[in-house]
Order: structure tokens, then sequence, then C-alpha cells
């Protein structure tokens, strides 16, 4: 963790640093990178300047021989947090191991019905890293968190595109399409593979 020997700057609360005219904005963008590249793709992106971010975590391993041996596991699959100004962004999206930045669903969407860049606050990145670092057992992350009733899409896999809601809860999730004629039928499908309808 790198801790900064400059002195606090005090800036008043209705200025921001930023706000400086001709000085553009870094902030922490996610973008999608192919599974397991994601830490080859921090060091990608490092080596051409930008600052970037993969949740990891060390921990101790053994093999089956008994050996015991730390490794950087990345917590969330396929997720790069890049942090850089809407030009460098452009920039980084032309790159060949970037997929694309993710969109956030949850902010209205303009005239074409697109929804604007997911922009993660400086202050969030922060507490994620700091607790990244200093806990003392595993961290896991969850998706939202998904309640009966709630209407959601299947995002990947065969079964793309179906729409239905939760009748479940638990380590699993039941996705219902309801046939008002027939009744329900309902199929057990990864969390990770669905998307909340707003």
């Amino acid at each position: 963790m790198c801790i900064s020997s400059q002195p606090d700057i005090q800036v008043p609360p209705t200025q921001k640093v930023d706000d400086a005219v001709g000085v553009p904005e870094r902030k922490w963008f996610v973008a999608m990178v192919g599974r397991n590249t994601e830490k080859a793709s921090r060091e990608r992106l490092q080596t051409l300047g930008y600052e970037s971010y993969v949740a990891t975590q060390n921990e101790i391993r053994v093999w089956r021989t008994g050996q015991k041996k730390q490794i950087e596991h990345v917590l969330i699959s396929n997720l790069i947090f890049i942090h850089v100004t809407e030009r460098e962004r452009r920039e980084v999206v032309k790159l060949s191991f970037i997929k694309y930045f993710l969109t956030d669903k949850a902010s209205h969407a303009n005239d074409l019905g697109r929804h604007p860049l997911a922009v993660i606050p400086d202050s969030q990145m922060n507490m994620l890293r700091f607790m990244l670092y200093n806990a003392d057992s595993p961290v896991t992350f969850t998706a939202a968190p998904l309640h009966l009733g709630d209407r959601i899409r299947v995002v990947r896999g065969q079964l793309t595109g179906l729409e239905g809601q939760v009748v479940r809860e638990g380590n699993s999730t039941s996705l219902a399409v309801t046939l008002d004629l027939l009744g329900t039928a309902k199929v057990t499908i990864s969390p990770e593979d669905i998307e909340k309808i707003a």
C-alpha cells in the first residue's frame, strides 16, 4: 500500500482539485477482460502508463505434496478497475485485451437508450483497497441482493434473454417463468448469469 509523504491539501467543500481549468478529471472505470487475464491486463496497462487495479487478496494454498505457497487470488473475475480521464478511456478501450467498459444500468438512459458508464467513487475504491490489503480473513463478493418476486433476466449461457421472477433465495437462485394457462416452470441458475430488471 502506498502512503503519500506529501502534506494534506485542504480544498474548500465547494471546490474539487479536478475542477481546475485544463485539468482533466480521472475516474475509476470498470473494464471487462478475458477470464484469468486480470493480472496480466493490469501489468500491460501499467506498462502503458495507466493506473489500474485488480481486486485480489493474498492467500495460502496447500498443494497435494503438502507444500504451502502464497498466491494472489483474484476476487472478481473478468473485471479490472482503470483510473483514467475520459480521453484516456477512449484510447484504452481500443486495446485488444479490453473487451468493453461496464455501464451503470441503475442510472437513467439517454435519448438513445444508452446508460452512462459505471464509475466507482474514489472513496469506495480506497475502502475496497484498504479492506483487501488489511483483512485477516478471506473477502468474498456477492452480487446485488435478490429478493423473492424480483424480476430478473438471464445474461449468460444457453438461457440468455429469458426473463422471469426469483422464487427462492439461498445458495442457488430459481428463475420462474409463469405460463398463465399451464402453471409455472422453474429452473435453478447461477446468480452470476442473471441481472435484476429495474
